[in-house]
């Protein structure tokens, strides 16, 4: 029996001079091997859901973020492993500094143009379609992406959408 310890993340959509910021995971043994995927990574013990967001994106990309808006969540599930996280998505267009590469060994941090994300090979389908639901749409977006047995393919779904009253 799998022990499972469900855990939980933050991502950031980070935009500036019409770029998204992304990083390029380098672990093969992570789902995302050789993927682009949005800055993030999980809460560490008394921390905030916005510190984390705000750590994670300087450990990773070298770059600041504040004003943060929380836009979605997502249960990340692996039926094939004991992986659960739930991850919080926040979008910031207030970003400060130039790319580092903080971490050369886990990530390799990116700018691509927004243009060129829905055609882009390396960023994860699910990924495409979440970020066009909270960058471009005033609601809060639920959904899941799971890994199913017994052949590890990935299914997602955008559970519902929420409109933000403000």
């Amino acid at each position: 029996m799998l022990s499972m310890q469900i855990r939980v993340q933050v991502s950031c959509l980070a935009f500036r001079d019409n770029k998204l910021a992304f990083i390029k995971r380098l672990n093969p043994q992570s789902s995302n091997y050789n993927k682009f995927i949005p800055p993030g990574g999980h809460v560490e013990l008394h921390e905030t859901l916005e510190e984390a967001c705000r750590r994670e994106m300087q450990e990773e990309t070298g770059l600041s973020v504040v004003n943060l808006k929380m836009k979605g969540v997502v249960s990340f599930i692996a039926h094939t492993s004991s992986y659960h996280s739930v991850c919080f998505f926040f979008v910031s267009n207030s970003v400060e500094g130039e790319l580092q590469n903080n971490e050369p060994e886990k990530v390799q941090p990116c700018w691509i143009d927004m243009k060129d994300i829905e055609s882009h090979n390396a960023i994860p389908e699910y990924h495409k379609a979440f970020i066009s639901r909270m960058l471009f749409k005033d609601e809060f977006m639920n959904a899941r992406v799971e890994w199913c047995l017994p052949d590890n393919h990935i299914e997602w779904k955008i559970e519902n959408i929420t409109p933000i009253n403000i």
